[in-house]
């Protein structure tokens, strides 16, 4: 199923063909360079078969990405829907929160902020009003699209879950959807 259209881009259900360049993605240095770690096959097919089980119950989630040029997955966008725990607790919780992932070769053409852009106005259609999204405080390019998405500087934090120490730190932004 298609969820949203942009000018350049798909954000749909995700395939069965997306795994294994959902897998590759994620086994890449660069494109986890502000996660404490790589995801092995088997994390990153767990993760998939989540992301994709809860996109297709609630129709809101991280959507499979598609560059309508060449058809090609290049990574997910959406919304996570994030509640208090015993190992992760922000004041914000229960929120949304909007994430993004692309894969190396389609960094720097604008795809992260056209997609998330895009998911803030199909949150708006699904009555949500208030979104946010976190990285860690070295993650400049995450932290330039909060920005040109009209998202807000709220505070610093520790990650409670993240032991390196270079990537502890994290920002936390948000905004009101009008």
């Amino acid at each position: 199923m298609i969820y949203i259209e942009t000018d350049r881009l798909i954000l749909r259900d995700y395939k069965d063909s997306d795994l294994p360049i959902y897998q590759e993605m994620n086994k890449n240095f660069n494109v986890r360079r502000y996660f404490p770690d790589v995801l092995s096959d088997e994390r990153s097919q767990l993760a998939f078969e989540h992301t994709r089980d809860i996109l297709q119950r609630d129709g809101i989630g991280l959507f499979a990405v598609e560059e309508k040029s060449s058809g090609a997955f290049i990574g997910f966008v959406g919304l996570q829907y994030l509640v208090p725990y015993t190992k992760f607790d922000l004041d914000i919780m229960p929120c949304y929160e909007v994430g993004w992932r692309l894969h190396e070769p389609f960094w720097h053409q604008g795809y992260a902020t056209e997609a998330a852009a895009a998911v803030l106005e199909y949150a708006k259609e699904k009555g949500i009003n208030r979104i946010y999204s976190f990285t860690a405080k070295i993650n400049l390019p995450s932290i330039r699209v909060m920005e040109k998405i009209q998202l807000k500087y709220i505070k610093d934090f520790m990650h409670p879950l993240v032991d390196e120490a270079s990537l502890k730190l994290h920002v936390l932004y948000g905004g009101e959807l009008q």
